[in-house]
């Protein structure tokens, strides 16, 4: 399966969605007509984000407001106690139906935790490919010479007792309990966490007597309750409460019923003061359902499968949210979040951005190399897009070298000082995926049906050197996709 790209280069001096201005951003942009999880993976490890079928990648050292990739360490996740306050606020809710008359729930972000969409700003390229490809990666040949192409290292699948989750099942995701979890659960919640303590010495392969030899240990100490347990304190099915909250996943394709779309605009009419003009099925469509990303299932996958999802959150059988996500091999990468205004005292961006971090430690028990939760772009000069530094510990990519970097005080102080900034200090430190000169023969490109080498589409087309727009396009996708994506040239 391949990834097929058009390159469109450079996009300059269009609007800032963030700071405003009318013609100060800069960026380069590509179509991706398909795309697989580990290929996305790769791009977004170095910078770049996708809006719809439109990718695009900011030029930080030009553009006026340089937004830099962040990934929240979702196994190492700290709750706040504004989080805790969020998380209790909406299990009070549940419980007795009363609204919180000291709170109201506008957070200074909106709510949201995803980016406004690269095609609401950046025109008429963004919005529809300028190539129509009747073609999908399943139809293109190779031409007469052998080509061998590197695929990415595959993840390692976590061994589970099959008795508690099996491959061929589905994550429930109906439940309250961010947990796969079948048994009867206590009701109070420290039988709980006890409960849950036990489920993961025996998914460590402790004995009984070494199981209860470890629970005297902790008896009596002070244990931090986790994101789970929190969540856990929902009301359950057997007991009694005003409301009942279910999440619901579903393919992003199946996002565009006119209720989610009624929902959409609702949100964007109030919180972001969106113009009726604005609010188009075929726009929203665009945005936030149609996906190049290729649904991938089997072994390498966890039992939901990866690729691009809708998370709905049903209050009893109302829809109050949506959270739109893309599930990588290694990332639950959060790409919008939008709810009913009427709910907005339940903080419901925060709080999806919570139940965003459980459900990918749950992943993580299907398939180990799933441990972040990215959360787009982090712009530290825009005031109010910092909120995304709330969930700790996070990371800032490297624009030059792509390493991650914890968001500390000394990365804030960096930022303080210039808006752009290499955050790694190495100054010998390299781009370790990058394309080196022998490298670009071997990129692979598409022309008609048929992909090639870039050398052979050289000689092809008679060109003695190689093209600028194929020497920017790899030194910005990195070697791994270059030689792995077909670029269309035709």
């Amino acid at each position: 399966m391949f990834s097929i790209v058009d390159f469109y280069g450079k996009q300059s001096n269009y609007s800032c969605g963030y700071c405003k201005q009318s013609s100060s951003c800069q960026s380069h942009g590509m179509w991706a007509h398909t795309m697989t999880v580990d290929d996305y993976q790769d791009l977004i490890d170095r910078g770049w984000r996708r809006s719809g079928c439109y990718c695009y990648k900011p030029e930080m050292s030009s553009t006026c407001c340089p937004a830099y990739t962040i990934k929240c360490d979702a196994m190492n996740f700290k709750l706040s106690k504004s989080h805790k306050k969020i998380i209790k606020r909406m299990n009070k809710f549940l419980k007795d139906g009363q609204r919180d008359k000291n709170n109201s729930g506008v957070s200074s972000h909106g709510g949201t935790l995803g980016d406004i969409g690269g095609d609401l700003e950046m025109g008429d390229l963004a919005k529809n490919p300028r190539n129509n490809l009747n073609i999908s990666s399943s139809d293109v040949v190779p031409c007469n010479e052998t080509v061998s192409v590197p695929r990415p290292v595959p993840v390692t699948e976590k061994l589970t007792d099959t008795k508690k989750v099996s491959k061929s099942s589905t994550l429930n995701l109906s439940s309250n309990s961010p947990e796969v979890d079948t048994s009867p659960k206590p009701k109070k919640a420290k039988l709980l966490r006890i409960a849950r303590k036990r489920e993961k010495l025996v998914r460590k392969g402790f004995s009984v007597d070494e199981i209860e030899r470890n629970m005297r240990e902790v008896k009596g100490k002070n244990v931090e309750k986790s994101l789970e347990d929190f969540l856990d304190e929902a009301p359950k099915e057997d007991e009694e409460a005003a409301h009942r909250l279910k999440v619901k996943l579903v393919p992003s394709s199946e996002g565009a019923a006119d209720l989610t779309f009624g929902l959409y605009c609702s949100y964007q009419a109030a919180v972001h003061q969106d113009s009726p003009s604005k609010l188009k099925m075929d726009r929203y469509k665009r945005f936030l359902v149609k996906s190049p990303l290729k649904f991938t299932i089997g072994q390498n996958a966890p039992s939901c499968g990866l690729g691009s999802f809708h998370q709905q959150y049903w209050l009893d059988d109302r829809l109050i949210a949506v959270g739109v996500i893309d599930i990588l091999s290694h990332c639950v990468s959060s790409v919008y979040f939008f709810y009913d205004p009427e709910f907005r005292f339940l903080s419901l961006g925060t709080y999806g951005s919570l139940r965003e971090i459980a459900f990918t430690r749950k992943l993580q028990q299907q398939l180990d190399s799933i441990t972040s939760y990215y959360m787009g772009f982090y712009i530290h000069s825009c005031p109010k897009m910092r909120y995304k530094s709330n969930l700790s510990p996070s990371h800032l990519l490297c624009p030059e070298v792509f390493s991650w970097h914890a968001l500390d005080d000394s990365i804030i102080r960096k930022l303080d000082a210039n808006k752009y900034s290499r955050l790694n200090e190495d100054s010998e430190a390299t781009d370790q995926g990058a394309v080196q000169q022998n490298d670009l023969v071997n990129v692979l490109v598409l022309n008609g049906s048929t992909y090639m080498r870039y050398s052979s589409y050289m000689e092809m087309e008679n060109l003695t050197t190689p093209e600028e727009i194929v020497l920017t396009y790899s030194k910005l996708v990195g070697k791994a996709c270059a030689l792995r994506m077909l670029l269309y040239r035709g």
